[in-house]
């Protein structure tokens, strides 16, 4: 009972970091950044995004590991996972919905993270050396658009997980 207690903490320490450092930077960060210059405000959330990064990958590595723990430590064999009558269980649907939208909260935090990332800062660097070429502003106004999208499709993501993990907990 204390190793599952334990492990759900764990779980739930995790889930609270990765979902507040998503709310923190939506509802604290980004009104606050308007009030800067494009130039500052990309710069703010290039150096929040390389320092909390590894934190938020960490937490996510910490709640699939944990999550894995929960399902086992509820008593439901592993094995149950790949067997197609335990998803039509309440139990088995709603832990296959959250799984589903835990896979595309991650893959729309990867596409944030690295290929919007990447091209933000490759861009920026162009611009910097071609500070008047149109083409290159509109692309990194994009990307920036881009971005914060993604941000706020992982925060919506991440919520309805959060909400899913509640309705799991009913069947537990």
């Amino acid at each position: 009972m204390w190793l599952r207690s334990i492990v759900l903490y764990i779980h739930i320490l995790a889930a609270i970091f990765w979902v507040g450092e998503m709310l923190f930077l939506s509802t604290v960060v980004r009104p606050y950044s308007r009030r800067l210059e494009p130039r500052e405000r990309t710069e703010l959330f290039t150096a929040l995004g390389q320092h909390s990064r590894p934190w938020a990958w960490g937490a996510m590595v910490v709640l699939v590991v944990t999550g894995l723990l929960n399902v086992t430590l509820a008593g439901i064999p592993l094995t149950s996972l790949v067997d197609p009558h335990f998803y039509r269980t309440p139990l088995g649907a709603t832990l296959d919905l959250k799984v589903l939208l835990v896979i595309a909260m991650i893959a729309v935090a990867l596409w944030h993270d690295s290929l919007v990332g990447t091209r933000a800062a490759r861009l920026r660097g162009r611009l910097a050396d071609h500070p008047k070429d149109p083409a290159l502003t509109a692309a990194v106004a994009h990307t920036r658009r881009m971005a914060s999208w993604l941000g706020r499709m992982a925060l919506l993501l991440a919520l309805v997980v959060v909400f899913l993990a509640v309705h799991l907990a009913l069947y537990l």
